[in-house]
């Protein structure tokens, strides 16, 4: 699958250390937990402010199987959890979620807001601890990837199906509704299969449309960032990659005819969908060149909202100066601004019910909400996972370079793939708030713990390295050897 699987699995036990007998558990932890919020959804409460705090019973179904899931993976591969370096990125997440409730339910805010907005930062901390396991329980790195797309995919498809046909509303109303938040991930990973694998796969053309469909339909601009992002960072990772001798210089050249192919194909897709949607290209005119309410707003409406919300939590911390250190907490009420109002409701004349007087969701955009609720520590533990996992994913690159099969793997785009994935949510985290869907947390997890596999991988290698060094071998001269020798060894070795 995704021209992954066609491999040998002895070229394979080559590479990696033997799996672990609870591998074949942990393995299918792994994989209900990855789907375990594939099929999840928002409520149909499509005001700006929703202050729903409930859940139906298919997404307590989904909690639960990703506690359970979860749960057993611990319950049965905790000897693994301590292997480093992942046990420190895991040991910092779960501290922080500490420090999130205890400021959340020290500040006095409503237990259920709390829960409710506490689930993605849980389910990123268990994707973290569960794919740690699964990776130092001796899984596979492609494996795990394959599982990790597919979970990907399905989320993707069914945000687009249940968007259209699960609301009563029209496209344009439901355009938000219909992302999931793996559209990102996918986008990156495409980036690295097309520039930095070794091999052109036809599945990236078709992991490149299934994200493409809901981002052309939703209209929505701010997924050109991680479009954008995904290209410059397997680019600047193929130079680093050239750099270790992970690729030869030669390699940029064969890239060529794939990108051609990727880029034909996905302008090709855009000019039959604006052929048979004319309304599609007509909202996106809009949104491009006429987002201001008709004329009625001096600036971008997008931006005029995000401003108010900005503002609002602004003037919040400011009544209490020293907040900014540690927030308010999760579930914390906020606002939007009314000296925005006037322009808005230039826009929004029969919406004004929906400007509530206040709000409990993740907010439009990750920095504000995170010193909102966690201060200026939040935002450098949410920026040092970020960087920490970027940082992971590059020295386990270069590790990996230095061993013996490091320029032969044939998955040596994955080893980037962490990189690119933190640099695609990261470079739309100022337009959108990632965190606010319970998948970011499965996925950004898995991500994180991705370059667990690599190290685990290069530190098999250096030990199997070490161990042929060290291990006596017998000299034999010639003249003791029966005269009818030659034959009896694979290998001979003679003394000088």
């Amino acid at each position: 699958m995704f021209g992954i699987a066609n491999r040998s699995s002895s070229m394979q036990n080559e590479v990696d250390a033997p799996p672990s007998a609870s591998l074949a558990v942990l393995r299918w932890c792994l994989v209900v937990f990855l789907f375990s919020f594939a099929f999840d959804y928002k409520a149909p409460d499509l005001t700006f402010a929703a202050q729903k705090t409930g859940g139906s019973f298919f997404q307590f179904a989904f909690l639960g199987l990703a506690l359970v899931s979860s749960g057993l993976a611990l319950l049965i591969g905790w000897r693994h959890l301590l292997v480093r370096p992942g046990i420190y990125l895991i040991l910092a997440w779960w501290g922080y979620i500490a420090y999130l409730l205890t400021v959340s339910f020290l500040s006095g805010n409503e237990p259920g807001r709390i829960l409710r907005l506490v689930i993605t930062p849980l389910l990123l901390g268990l994707a973290l601890t569960t794919t740690h396991i699964a990776a130092c329980a001796g899984m596979r790195p492609g494996e795990a990837v394959r599982w990790y797309l597919a979970a990907a995919l399905t989320s993707v498809v069914w945000n687009l199906f249940f968007g259209i046909f699960g609301y009563e509303q029209s496209l344009d109303e439901v355009r938000m509704e219909i992302l999931s938040p793996a559209i990102r991930f996918l986008f990156a990973w495409v980036g690295c299969s097309l520039l930095l694998r070794r091999t052109f796969s036809w599945w990236t053309i078709f992991v490149l449309a299934v994200p493409m469909i809901p981002t052309v339909l939703s209209i929505t601009r701010s997924l050109a960032f991680p479009i954008m992002a995904s290209a410059m960072g397997a680019t600047f990772c193929l130079i680093l990659g050239i750099m270790w001798r992970l690729y030869p210089p030669s390699h940029p050249a064969k890239r060529i005819g794939p990108l051609a192919i990727g880029a034909v194909c996905g302008l090709g897709a855009i000019v039959i969908l604006a052929l048979a949607m004319p309304q599609v290209t007509e909202r996106w005119t809009e949104r491009l060149f006429h987002n201001k309410g008709g004329g009625a707003t001096t600036e971008d409406l997008s931006s005029l909202m995000r401003k108010a919300e900005a503002k609002a939590m602004v003037d919040i911390l400011s009544n209490d100066p020293i907040s900014y250190i540690y927030g308010k907490g999760l579930g914390a009420a906020y606002y939007w601004d009314e000296s925005f109002y006037p322009e808005l409701f230039q826009v929004y004349p029969e919406d004004r019910h929906q400007f509530a007087e206040e709000i409990y969701t993740a907010g439009h955009c990750t920095w504000t909400f995170a010193i909102f609720s966690s201060g200026i520590i939040g935002v450098l533990v949410t920026l040092g996972m970020f960087f920490a996992v970027m940082g992971y994913s590059l020295w386990a690159a270069w590790t990996n370079s230095q061993t013996v099969m490091g320029r032969w793997a044939w998955d040596a785009h994955l080893l980037f793939f962490p990189f690119v994935a933190m640099l695609c949510t990261l470079s739309e985290s100022i337009t959108r708030n990632p965190f606010d869907d319970r998948m970011t947390g499965v996925l950004f997890g898995f991500v994180a713990a991705l370059p667990q596999f690599f190290f685990n991988r290069a530190f098999y290698l250096r030990h199997r390295e070490q161990e042929a060094v060290l291990t006596p071998q017998i000299i034999l001269k010639e003249e003791d050897l029966p005269t009818n020798w030659e034959g009896a060894f694979p290998e001979r070795v003679l003394a000088e």
